[in-house]
């Protein structure tokens, strides 16, 4: 069979390195953004630009959409002048975090027009993106899928087809990120009480790590951005916030009772409004010292106080 030309729209974050590692795999590549500036080091590996969606979607049968937010995914796919409107697109991958229910409308409408969607969230943050190894949780019909196949694994170390009805991967992803929070949302809580009772945190790291605490944040993200002192590793507060709200909202979909996301949903807003919401979301760290009592000790957060402390 021979190979679909391929396009990417949204080259930022996370679109720019996946971009950047087609072209280097040899990959014939169209690119759109609205971001000249995205685009430059794109153009020098030998990328075509595309004007808008509909330009891309007449010149690629194959595209990866990589959007910034719902509305955006909503206007690329559906918008005037969006994909939907192009001659020649056969199927669409939305790897966007965007949750169920607009993923099914993407799919309703491009279905319309003969269009396949994969609903592909990736997982692994701007570096596994850089060098292939992202996880790729894809759901779809199994000839989208197949169609779709070789170019995703170009991008992939785990590529994971979870069946045939888009949206799926999207409920996947999102308990994901939510398990993922959850383990850092502890390990920066326990961090921040051992400092307070005079532990050294690389110390007590080593501690999480030679036993059950062990996770992606003790392994990775402790010591590249706290430790480190940088505060930075994939993207900004923000999208932790748009990823917890998702979770309740899946979860109010799917009729399933929730304990812990509410809670870390509130910490972050909290955060979000002492002036963190657009800073890395290792930051959280910092935002949790600052609530802890200067002189050490135990402090609840007063919505969950019994006497007021």
């Amino acid at each position: 069979m021979t190979a679909p030309k391929v396009g990417l729209i949204g080259a930022g974050n996370m679109g720019q390195p996946m971009a950047l590692r087609l072209l280097e795999q040899g990959v014939d590549l169209s690119v759109c953004d609205r971001n000249p500036a995205a685009l430059e080091p794109l153009v020098a590996l030998g990328a075509h630009v595309c004007a808008d969606p509909q330009a891309l979607a007449d010149r690629c049968e194959l595209i990866i959409a990589s959007m910034p937010s719902r509305e955006a995914s909503l206007a690329v796919a559906l918008g005037e002048r969006g994909m939907a409107a192009g001659k020649a697109l056969r199927v669409y991958i939305e790897t966007s975090t965007l949750g169920s229910a607009v993923m099914d409308k993407i799919a309703t409408g491009l279905r319309s027009k003969g269009i396949g969607l994969i609903d592909a969230p990736i997982s692994g943050g701007p570096p596994a993106a850089r060098i292939g190894k992202l996880a790729v949780l894809a759901s779809g019909s199994e000839a989208d899928f197949g169609y779709a196949r070789a170019t995703l694994d170009l991008l992939a170390a785990k590529l994971i087809y979870l069946g045939a009805k888009p949206g799926i991967s999207q409920v996947a992803k999102i308990i994901n990120n939510h398990v993922s929070a959850a383990g850092r949302m502890a390990v920066f809580e326990g961090l921040t009480m051992g400092i307070k009772a005079g532990l050294d945190p690389k110390v007590l790291n080593e501690v999480f790590n030679a036993g059950s605490g062990q996770n992606y944040t003790t392994l990775h993200k402790v010591p590249a951005a706290i430790l480190s002192g940088s505060f930075k590793f994939n993207g900004p507060l923000s999208i932790g916030l748009k990823d917890e709200a998702l979770m309740l909202e899946e979860a109010e979909r799917h009729g399933a009772a929730l304990w812990l996301a509410p809670r870390i949903l509130e910490l972050y807003r909290e955060a979000a409004a002492a002036g963190y919401k657009d800073e890395d979301s290792m930051k959280m760290f910092l935002f949790m010292q600052s609530q802890a009592l200067p002189d050490g000790g135990a402090k609840l957060a007063a919505q969950w106080s019994t006497d007021g402390r």
